[in-house]
């Protein structure tokens, strides 16, 4: 525990200090929690295997549950974790790829959004 505590400590937080990055920070987050509640509330009443993928030439390609759709989620944090991670990281040497890896997470979240949304539309 007193590592963790000192590992967080070592870490600066520039991503907290720039308002542009705290703004998108804080909306990505936000648009990624929506979609998990939107997820919850319309997916949670299907019983039957849901559609995941789509394909005009063959048709189903791939069925799953709500599981897959957590997945999904998941692995969208994961993804805008390690990108304000970076973003923090190269904060003092390079702002502009600071900026272009915390409005990377921010076009994921909302990406995310919409791929949640055509899975729910469709089943």
């Amino acid at each position: 525990m007193k590592n963790l505590l000192k590992f967080l400590s070592m870490i600066s937080l520039n991503f907290i200090k720039d308002k542009y990055l705290c703004i998108v920070g804080v909306i990505s987050i936000l648009i990624l929690f929506l979609t998990g509640v939107i997820s919850y509330l319309s997916v949670d009443s299907i019983n039957s295997p849901l559609i995941i993928h789509f394909n005009i030439y063959k048709g189903v390609d791939f069925l799953g549950n709500w599981f897959d759709i957590l997945g999904i989620l998941i692995v969208a944090l994961v993804m805008i974790s390690i990108n304000f991670f970076l973003s923090d990281f190269l904060y003092n040497r390079e702002r502009f790829l600071s900026y272009i890896f915390g409005f990377t997470s921010l076009l994921i979240s909302i990406l995310i959004l919409i791929i949640i949304s055509v899975i729910i539309n469709i089943n």
